[in-house]
């Protein structure tokens, strides 16, 4: 009778520090990121009653090697139920410091979802998508997986790549680019309406065409495709005379 008091001492002493414990964790990481606060909590929890349950077997009178056993079948539990814990934490800390991307900026993953980052948290990064839907993705992932980021201090590239004949010249090409870039200055950001010179590369030249790359900023990622399909209407009436015209997907480009 009197082990299974101390017994039910013990699970009750267990029962109160997992519940302070949460209690220290939420007022202590949830106004910083609720979804640590959870996960740590929750992992605390399972830490304090893992140890509450193994102090009761010896005063059952469990032996030494069901304690033994016991310990090592736990053991493995805690680690397949915090790995991704532990993983998405550690990576929410590789981001932070190392700061492959920022918060503000636009970025690709290789899943495809696209989108501007408006929080980097303990475990998860949330984005925003063009259309405004929001995207969570684990940490781990993002530092494991290829990630595109469009974002140039704070603005976004646009990249339209020309076919244009090898007899039009250079100045020719710039004079009717910088045109129809202060004919779109609302819809670009304010360090290109700033800069008088559009950014232009020629990529490659033969005998029968050239291809160059005109790179346009804009503020706001979601007229991306209207720039686009507003400077080829316009570079097709006033542009120098070329034989094609095409705008390169953005999931193939580097900004």
């Amino acid at each position: 009778m009197g082990r299974i008091l101390i017994a039910a001492i013990i699970i009750g002493i267990t029962y109160l520090l997992g519940y302070a414990f949460n209690r220290v964790v939420i007022r202590a990481v949830g106004k910083r990121s609720r979804s640590a606060a959870y996960e740590i909590g929750r992992v605390g929890s399972i830490i304090i009653w893992v140890v509450g349950i193994v102090s009761i077997l010896p005063v059952l009178g469990a032996s030494d090697v069901v304690v033994a056993v016991v310990i090592l079948l736990v053991g493995a539990f805690l680690i397949i139920a915090t790995r991704d814990f532990t993983n998405n934490w550690f990576a929410g800390q590789m981001i932070k410091t190392l700061a492959p991307f920022r918060v503000g900026d636009w970025i690709k993953t290789s899943d495809g979802y696209y989108g501007r980052v408006t929080r980097v948290e303990g475990l998860f990064t949330i984005l925003v998508t063009p259309n405004n839907e929001t995207v969570v993705i684990p940490n781990n992932k993002l530092t494991s997986d290829l990630i595109l980021d469009r974002t140039t201090s704070g603005s976004l590239k646009v990249p339209i790549d020309l076919e244009l004949s090898p007899d039009v010249e250079f100045g020719e090409l710039t004079a009717a680019v910088s045109k129809i870039t202060k004919d779109l200055s609302q819809y670009l950001a304010e360090s290109e309406q700033r800069n008088s010179e559009p950014e232009i590369h020629v990529l490659s030249k033969t005998s029968d065409h050239v291809n160059m790359r005109v790179f346009l900023r804009i503020e706001n990622p979601a007229k991306e495709e209207e720039v686009a399909s507003e400077f080829r209407k316009r570079f097709s009436l006033l542009g120098p005379e070329r034989q094609s015209t095409r705008i390169t997907d953005r999931g193939d480009i580097e900004p």
